[in-house]
């Protein structure tokens, strides 16, 4: 699960009336549990299944969705809030910036591996610890964001910062939170922020790109690099990239989490 630290930038023997009544009532709150995990399931596949749809106008939906800046510089401060918030419940993303159904769709699939990877996931209404935005103008919404200090790089590396705010990259991220305790090698990040250039994304499949999203959302790749086959080399002009996660991605991530 994601470690819990402060985000950065962000029922006896004797079977009397009132125990049984408990554990009725405690029987009827287990299948309102699974009857709830149940519909979460199905909502997670409904919001799978936009894919295509989305593919087929991806444009629309990256490039002109990703035009209405207003609001992202305020989902970028979430990740400053010094409670811990539901960070202890596990991964709770929050997608924003490209049209509602690749929001969706990218919320449902990190939610999809992280369970896959053995990943606690917020089950409640939680403060998001890993923030995906898309932009049309990610140099102008970071640059901004800083300017009217709606977010900082509290606990992030010197390094990790500055490759962020260069840009240049179809996505960018930066992993913050006190690291001071943890165990070398430990590829868990405290929280994420992830913006993607809209524009220079456009032309990967969106399933991919939220493969991509899940990958550097879940592990930090620069304290433990990822496997040398790995969805990582989406954006690589050399050669035939993975379409999604790789075997090899997927047995990374477990032992990423395998590990806390």
């Amino acid at each position: 699960m994601l470690r819990t630290e402060h985000p950065p930038f962000s029922y006896l023997r004797e079977y009397s009336l009132d125990i049984i009544l408990g554990l009725c009532f405690a029987s009827v709150l287990k299948r309102s549990t699974v009857m709830k995990n149940v519909i979460f399931g199905l909502a997670i596949t409904a919001a799978l299944a936009v894919a295509p749809a989305a593919m087929a106008r991806q444009a629309d939906t990256l490039i002109g969705d990703a035009r209405r800046q207003s609001g992202l510089e305020a989902e970028m401060a979430r990740l400053r809030q010094t409670s811990p918030g539901s960070a202890r419940d596990g991964v709770c993303p929050l997608v924003r910036g490209a049209s509602a159904e690749v929001n969706a769709y990218v919320a449902a699939r990190l939610h999809q591996v992280a369970r896959q990877a053995g990943a606690t996931y917020a089950k409640r209404a939680c403060e998001p610890n890993v923030v995906v935005l898309f932009s049309a103008q990610p140099d102008q919404l970071i640059r901004e964001a800083a300017q009217s200090k709606r977010f900082n790089y509290r606990g992030a590396p010197a390094d990790a910062v500055q490759a962020f705010k260069a840009g240049g990259q179809p996505v960018r991220w930066v992993h913050g939170g006190d690291v001071r305790g943890s165990a070398a090698g430990d590829a868990r990040p405290h929280n994420a922020l992830v913006v993607v250039d809209a524009a220079m994304a456009q032309n990967v499949k969106v399933s991919a790109l939220a493969d991509y999203l899940a990958m550097v959302s879940l592990a930090d790749v620069r304290v433990r690099p990822a496997p040398a086959n790995s969805i990582m080399s989406l954006f690589d002009t050399s050669g035939a990239s993975p379409a999604a996660l790789t075997p090899a991605d997927q047995a990374y991530l477990r032992s990423v989490y395998r590990a806390r």
